[in-house]
């Protein structure tokens, strides 16, 4: 029940949008279903009339679009992703938090409770891909832009991948403004760019941000067969965002932390508060990245020693919950 309350959750289609955060719509993405007018009205009718008639209608129909779309926000109605890289400056100073906020946070987060990853003991052989040399551990994100609580577990995410690899490319997002947790400040995995020689970083953003219709979010991306096995075995559904799967080893189904801690600041206000140990967003999202950290370090052979054996990446060692009991 844990579980499903920090995830979003929905069954049988993409989560819903505008009209309730947690509705079950199953409509249509578009839908068109028109009547011939009767053969027998249009023949009743003058040519002259029914042409004058298709004329007014003409022009209704055209200055009715133009009211439409004068009257829509941007992107409203739009039904192409668009990719809006993060400034390299952010990128930087996500991944230069100081060593000394991670050991004086450790996995301390008096105000905000911070749910560390489960083990899940040898339920499955270690997920390990090809790389340039022998295979490297896998850890997989599965997410979708619009949901809230996959917004909040993507900052302590790339905190601990930035501690053993580079980001070249990330997308800046917000998550929906039509559901709990509205719009919060965000990073996308879409066309993410990461490269490491300790672990391979694979993610599946499932649902975009759009939602032209105000039924479904539109489709971005899709598992393979490798990660859908994962989110069968570890996930609480298909639609349920987020999953975060180290290598078969440790999962987290849902965020670390509540979405509320990211109400109403942007994505450089975020990370320059994560310089400041005292200040409860970064307790939170340094414990949960101290404690992503530790579970990597337990698949990679605890490499690099520097983060592996640090202060923070310890103490977050002692809370990571044992498997559960068959």
């Amino acid at each position: 029940m844990e579980a499903r309350r920090r995830g979003y959750r929905q069954q049988g289609a993409a989560p819903p949008g505008r009209r309730h955060p947690l509705a079950n719509l199953t409509q249509l993405m578009s839908q068109t279903a028109s009547e011939p007018v009767p053969a027998s009205g249009l023949r009743q009718l003058p040519r002259r009339y029914l042409a004058l008639g298709l004329i007014i209608v003409a022009i209704v129909l055209l200055g009715a679009l133009v009211i439409v779309r004068d009257n829509a926000g941007p992107g409203s109605s739009s039904t192409v992703e668009t990719f809006s890289p993060a400034p390299s400056s952010l990128v930087s100073s996500l991944a230069s938090v100081p060593a000394s906020v991670y050991d004086a946070v450790g996995v301390s987060s008096p105000s905000i409770p911070v749910t560390p990853p489960v083990a899940v003991g040898a339920k499955a052989p270690v997920w390990l891909a090809a790389h340039d040399g022998p295979p490297l551990p896998v850890v997989f994100f599965y997410g979708a832009e619009f949901a809230p609580y996959a917004a909040a577990e993507r900052w302590p995410l790339i905190l601990a991948l930035s501690r053993f690899g580079t980001f070249s490319q990330l997308g800046l997002m917000q998550s929906s403004s039509s559901t709990a947790f509205s719009s919060l400040a965000t990073f996308t995995f879409w066309k993410v760019a990461y490269s490491s020689p300790y672990l391979v970083f694979e993610s599946v953003e499932r649902y975009s941000g759009l939602n032209p219709t105000g039924a479904q979010y539109l489709s971005l991306q899709r598992p393979d067969a490798r990660q859908s096995a994962a989110i069968a075995a570890y996930g609480t559904s298909a639609t349920t965002f987020p999953l975060l799967d180290a290598a078969n080893r440790y999962v987290l189904d849902g965020a670390a932390f509540s979405p509320a801690i990211l109400d109403g600041v942007t994505q450089d206000q975020i990370a320059g508060d994560l310089t400041s140990p005292a200040a409860p967003l970064t307790q939170a999202v340094v414990s949960a990245a101290n404690e992503i950290t530790a579970a990597i370090c337990s698949v990679d052979g605890a490499k690099p020693a520097k983060v592996c054996g640090s202060r923070g990446v310890l103490a977050a060692e002692q809370t990571l919950k044992p498997a559960p009991t068959p």
